[in-house]
């Protein structure tokens, strides 16, 4: 039998980066409360899903979300989870320098379509996935009304990273803390699967400078199309990467201060959603490159959270396939998504479900052979 991922060799005591003693933040309380999932659990569920009456064949992947799953929740036979969109929403200083092939407005406009239109593609995959949506201000670069919107701008947007840090470190803390306290409100009503996405023009600039910073790759082998911009953006794109790289020379093992030189306020929210799943024994389904860059935050932040990190889809940038191999995830399927904004992570989480279903509703061989020829599944 093949093992678990969790069970495996990788299955060490990958301890927390939090202080001990009074007055901890609260990102460091949440921290400090993260633990590795349960690994027998996973190594249960692992047995009852290899004994499942399936005939001759299988169904592969799905075998994996559910241990993964299971063991995260630490429950041998979990039900179907009530589930949840976080889309955070920022602007960039680095879109100043027109590196997207959309106006910098788009991101106001985007975040009104969420909440006003809800026709935009996440509302529809939201409604697909059966997730319920939570939309948070984190950084837009005008003050905005929409019903429903989270309000918690940590300023008009960051400061262009290929002069300085784009924020704070105190910002960037502000930004991970908002993320943990909306997720844990969310898991203390009873979500516990959630779907992470972002809307903030030349966000993946940001996200190909935080890949850069981890992985100590160049900007050419990290820097993508983003919204399948031309080569002459491109060829710019990759000239301001290297650029804030080099101005701000963030440090990886630190992954406040990467957030911080080369980041955004919405990739910290979501960073602190996956911590806080993390601390709450939830599952985040990242979505595309973006979302992977934000996982890697956290990890640096806190390493056993990256257990409770599920990929969904392929992207198409450049550098997802190697981002998601260093985060030691593998993406499910390949869409050829430049979307964001949960869109992939969707697909993922519906696909959850049904292999939960798989799960629960086939008899293992034993208990076919005590119905003594009883219907399969």
């Amino acid at each position: 039998m093949t093992e678990p991922f969790f069970v495996a060799a990788a299955w060490y005591n990958e301890g927390s980066n939090g202080k001990e003693g009074n007055a901890l933040r609260l990102w460091e309380e949440t921290v400090a409360a993260i633990t590795l999932p349960s690994p027998e659990v996973a190594e249960q569920v692992a047995r009852r899903w290899d004994a499942l009456h399936v005939g001759n064949g299988t169904v592969g992947a799905l075998r994996d979300m559910v241990v993964q799953y299971a063991a995260v929740v630490g429950e041998v036979l979990p039900e179907i989870p009530k589930k949840r969109m976080i889309i955070a929403a920022a602007d960039h200083g680095v879109a100043v320098h027109q590196l997207s092939a959309y106006p910098i407005d788009t991101t106001v406009e985007m975040t009104k379509n969420y909440l006003i239109s809800k026709g935009a593609g996440a509302n529809a995959l939201a409604d697909y996935a059966g997730a319920a949506m939570t939309v948070v201000d984190a950084g837009i670069r005008v003050d905005l009304d929409a019903p429903g919107l989270r309000k918690c701008k940590i300023a008009y947007g960051t400061q262009d990273m290929s002069v300085g840090p784009a924020m704070t470190r105190e910002q960037a803390m502000e930004a991970v803390e908002i993320g943990i306290r909306i997720v844990t409100e969310h898991i203390e009503a009873g979500d516990r699967v959630f779907t992470v996405g972002e809307m903030g023009i030349s966000n993946t600039t940001s996200a190909a400078a935080i890949i850069g910073a981890f992985g100590r790759w160049t900007a050419e082998e990290v820097t993508g199309r983003g919204t399948n911009i031309s080569d002459e953006r491109l060829r710019r794109k990759i000239e301001i990467v290297n650029r804030a790289l080099e101005v701000n020379r963030p440090d990886p093992t630190d992954g406040l201060d990467v957030l911080a030189k080369v980041g955004g306020f919405e990739f910290g929210v979501i960073a602190g959603v996956i911590l806080g799943a993390a601390a709450h024994g939830a599952l985040v389904i990242i979505d595309g490159f973006n979302t992977t860059a934000c996982a890697h935050i956290a990890k640096a932040i806190a390493p056993a959270s990256r257990h409770y990190v599920m990929a969904s889809h392929l992207s198409a940038e450049q550098a997802h396939r190697r981002a998601l191999a260093a985060l030691d995830a593998k993406a499910y399927v390949d869409l050829s998504f430049r979307l964001g904004e949960a869109s992939g992570a969707s697909v993922q989480m519906r696909m959850l479900d049904h292999a939960l279903s798989i799960y629960a509703g086939c008899l293992t061989t034993a208990e076919m052979e005590t119905l003594k020829g009883g219907a399969t599944c």
